[in-house]
């Protein structure tokens, strides 16, 4: 179980918003810093032979949604192995709408953690786009690639191809359903005054800075 204080952020924001990218980069040099993704760490557990991300696998690499009690039970599994270093955890992906709150929220609590606040980064949808078409991922692991150049994975050495799920009428498609679904869960949390904004227009360093100092200097 996760020892009391640690403060959980759901990090929200349509596709090209930029959570993704600053939230490695916080991790890498906070050490206090857990970075739950529910692409990500389904793929790490499929990656260590666990039966839950071998189910998850095949979904997560086509970019297909997970049933609500796979996304808790994967949550869960995080929390519970969650090192003893890290006291603020940033989660992406989830929840997507008011019944997977509901289960966040309880999740939380029986790990004995809080939910500090959701953060959400947005930008206006011709900046989402140019951001969206230069993503790239690696084709043999499924993890996002930095770099313009690059066109080896540095994890595993894999081909680096754009995502799938970034195809034009897919990221419309996703895009609609986050402004939808976003309006119903930051309500939620505003009610509770658990809703700060970062501003996702104005570069990767300003994202980087602005979300680390909310994470990293929030008392509540």
């Amino acid at each position: 179980m996760t020892r009391g204080g640690v403060r959980i952020y759901p990090v929200v924001g349509p596709p090209g918003a930029g959570k993704t990218t600053a939230l490695l980069s916080l991790a890498a040099v906070h050490p206090s810093l857990a970075r739950f993704g529910v692409r990500d760490y389904g793929l790490d557990l499929a990656d260590a032979g666990h039966p839950l991300g071998l189910e998850l696998r095949e979904d997560l690499l086509r970019g297909a949604l997970l049933p609500d009690h796979l996304v808790r039970q994967e949550f869960t599994h995080f929390l519970d192995h969650l090192p003893k270093r890290a006291d603020v955890v940033t989660v992406e992906g989830y929840p997507r709408d008011l019944a997977q709150t509901e289960h966040f929220f309880e999740v939380v609590r029986a790990a004995g953690a809080h939910v500090a606040a959701m953060v959400v980064i947005d930008a206006p949808d011709d900046l989402l786009w140019v951001r969206v078409a230069q993503r790239k991922i690696c084709a043999s692991c499924g993890r996002p690639v930095a770099g313009d150049a690059a066109i080896r994975c540095s994890r595993c050495g894999g081909s680096v191809v754009r995502r799938g799920d970034d195809e034009e009428e897919r990221v419309a498609r996703r895009v609609a359903d986050y402004r939808r679904l976003a309006a119903e869960v930051g309500e939620y949390f505003g009610e509770r005054d658990l809703l700060r904004t970062v501003d996702g227009t104005r570069g990767v360093a300003v994202v980087r800075a602005e979300l680390q100092e909310v994470l990293m200097s929030d008392d509540r």
